[in-house]
């Protein structure tokens, strides 16, 4: 019998706090069209023809020539060194959009700033190429430089960033796994939804007749609820979103974070020998006792442990591939009829509300915490991979023995939620 997790009565209002990275926190408009003031028109004015004269310098530099100048054994390192670059960002960037900004009669006061920034990112290297040009390319440099703050200040409209708390709510798309933990694939990322361990180890594994690795992350789920918390690393790896966890400083995420320190001062070798040694506990500087985000974290490691567990019955196999191939035709390829009806998970179906999709022929049973509170039950075929014939089926609810099971389940029914055999 599965337990009933209160999450699921509200599966599309689960959330956990987080902190947003700084970045995240600017909420500047930036206006793309702004009148040009006299002042900066005069400014324009005298600048145009030095970024004329920096346009040839720019379309002189022709990298056959370049390489083959009798004295190119005599240029500068300096020269050399940023050659590479020069032509590369020349040849992929310059007449793309520079040169189009030119052509453009009505230049935007965004065009401008465009074409300005373009320009910047040529001057460094043309101080080099032309040293006899160095105090023109320089002072122009500061030219556009300050023209570049006038149009940032009269284009931007400040607002006040961003709180630090980011309160994120996680999408409606949930799993009790076979193993009994409640699983959420995220926001796609391709590790905390499984797609990459089955399309890019599982199913590729088996394609090439090697056997499924042995996952089992059993033990660090109980290392998990032990210690009560979960590490940056480990929400990292699952959710893969560009956010920090709310640590509460305690004197233990003190010591780990001088630790922590410690180690970076370390060499590679130094730190791979802390990684293996088992008298050394990695320091956790950044960490969360978030019930929810717990929740989230082992979800994650139960599905994986339950995912490789299922497809290691195919380890055995004589025909792994033609397997795989059947398995992606019954399914039509999609991972949600995968996990349900191959791997034993039970969906949260995020269309019906309070409705569980399983293919376990005992869901009336497992589920009876469930069908007392109203949820409605789904039951589809099972894909069974049969080891003795060493062949892939698809249970048939039209034959004896389950019919008569599925009769005598429903015959004893008694609860509020409906059954539906599919």
């Amino acid at each position: 019998m599965y337990k009933y997790f209160s999450e699921l009565e509200k599966a599309s209002d689960f959330r956990t706090s987080l902190l947003r990275e700084t970045s995240g926190k600017n909420q500047d408009c930036f206006i793309r069209e702004i009148p040009f003031s006299t002042e900066l028109l005069k400014q324009l004015k005298t600048l145009f023809p030095k970024l004329n004269k920096i346009d040839k310098l720019i379309i002189a530099l022709d990298e056959n020539l370049f390489l083959n100048i009798p004295n190119y054994n005599l240029l500068s390192y300096e020269s050399l060194l940023d050659s590479g670059p020069f032509f590369q960002k020349k040849k992929e960037d310059y007449y793309e959009t520079h040169y189009d900004l030119k052509k453009n009669i009505k230049l935007t006061s965004w065009n401008l700033y465009l074409l300005l920034n373009e320009m910047l990112l040529y001057i460094p290297y043309l101080t080099s190429f032309y040293p006899d040009y160095q105090e023109f390319l320089l002072n122009t440099q500061k030219e556009i430089q300050e023209i570049l703050i006038t149009l940032d200040f009269k284009s931007t409209i400040k607002i006040p960033p961003k709180s630090d708390e980011k309160m994120l709510i996680w999408p409606n798309s949930w799993y009790i796994t076979p193993n009994g933990y409640l699983y959420n694939t995220g926001f796609g990322h391709a590790q905390g939804n499984l797609t990459y361990q089955i399309n890019m180890v599982i199913y590729d594994h088996l394609k090439q007749n090697k056997k499924v690795p042995n996952i089992n992350h059993y033990q660090h789920i109980i290392d998990i609820l032990k210690r009560g918390y979960i590490t940056y690393n480990e929400f990292e790896h699952y959710s893969h979103l560009m956010y920090k966890l709310p640590t509460i400083i305690t004197a233990e995420v003190e010591h780990d974070r001088e630790f922590y320190k410690s180690v970076l001062k370390l060499s590679e070798e130094e730190i791979e020998k802390l990684i293996h040694s088992s008298k050394i506990n990695w320091p956790h500087p950044e960490r969360s006792y978030q019930k929810n985000l717990i929740t989230l974290i082992i979800g994650h490691l139960a599905a994986e442990s339950s995912l490789y567990s299922s497809f290691s019955r195919i380890n055995e196999s004589c025909h792994k591939k033609e397997i795989i191939e059947k398995l992606q035709y019954l399914t039509a390829n999609d991972i949600r009829d995968v996990f349900v009806r191959f791997c034993g998970f039970h969906k949260i179906e995020s269309t019906v509300d309070h409705t569980i999709t399983t293919s376990s022929l005992n869901g009336i049973t497992e589920f009876s915490e469930y069908l007392k509170r109203g949820w409605n039950l789904h039951i589809v075929p099972r894909i069974i991979y049969d080891k003795y014939n060493d062949e892939l089926s698809q249970m048939d609810f039209n034959s004896y023995f389950v019919n008569k099971h599925l009769d005598s389940e429903l015959a004893k029914y008694e609860e509020k939620g409906k059954i539906l055999v599919y």
